[in-house]
């Protein structure tokens, strides 16, 4: 059978900036309508300092520090909620300098079979060249960065790598960089990440299990018509 869904499915958001983690904490989240007070009251908090924050809330994980602001749905359903939380917290810190921003997709599938766990890493990686050098070459990680025609992003990155039990572990980074020539006032960058997350964020989700789902199961070569003499 072929494997088309994903066995877990984790989405994140990474914003790149100047941020007060000693303000960023649960109840700040509750006070300014972000997530029910419940939620905030009940976050499981590692830490919440001047220098770093890290704590859990409804399903959410946040993390930050004073360059970086990292939030990570857990589940997957939660993916729409982690990007209005990004959203709304963004909204909220519209005078704050922002410099990039970064979606996220990591996706592990189950092969069935270990034939069939191999053959992805034969095809991504032959290892025709790698056995004169090595005995036993086998694939680790094979991260590949381009760009879409379709979309602003200023690269993307591919990341396909084994994980336990027959699993494969495919990652698709998409990475915007707000703080540009272009773009040098605050506004500018701010309004650039909100258009991004409103715009862009349910064509990457598309994007991502698409690229998946041809990573794992390409489609056969279409035959080129023959040329007539």
């Amino acid at each position: 059978m072929t494997v088309i869904d994903p066995d877990s499915v984790l989405f994140s958001i990474v914003v790149l900036g100047d941020f007060n983690p000693a303000i960023l904490q649960p109840l700040w989240f509750s006070v300014n309508g972000l997530v029910p007070e419940a939620e905030a009251k009940d976050a499981d908090v590692d830490v919440i300092h001047k220098q770093f924050a890290s704590f859990s809330m409804g399903g959410i994980r946040v993390q930050v520090d004073d360059s970086r602001l990292h939030m990570t749905a857990v589940e997957s359903p939660q993916g729409p909620i982690l990007r209005d939380l990004v959203l709304g917290t963004l909204s909220i810190l519209e005078h704050t300098p922002l410099k990039a921003i970064g979606l996220n997709r990591d996706m592990t599938f189950v092969m069935e079979t270990d034939e069939a766990w191999h053959e992805v890493g034969n095809r991504l990686v032959p290892k025709g060249d790698w056995e004169q050098i090595l005995a036993c070459p086998g694939m680790r990680q094979v991260v590949v960065e381009g760009q879409r025609s379709d979309c602003s992003a200023d690269r993307l990155h591919v990341r396909v790598q084994p994980s336990a039990n027959l699993g494969i572990l495919i990652a698709v980074n998409q990475h915007y960089q707000l703080e540009t020539n272009e773009r040098v006032e605050v506004r500018e960058r701010h309004n650039e990440a909100i258009r991004v997350l409103n715009d862009d964020w349910p064509p990457f989700v598309t994007y991502a299990r698409e690229a998946a789902r041809k990573l794992l199961h390409p489609s056969p070569p279409v035959d080129q018509p023959e040329q007539q003499p």
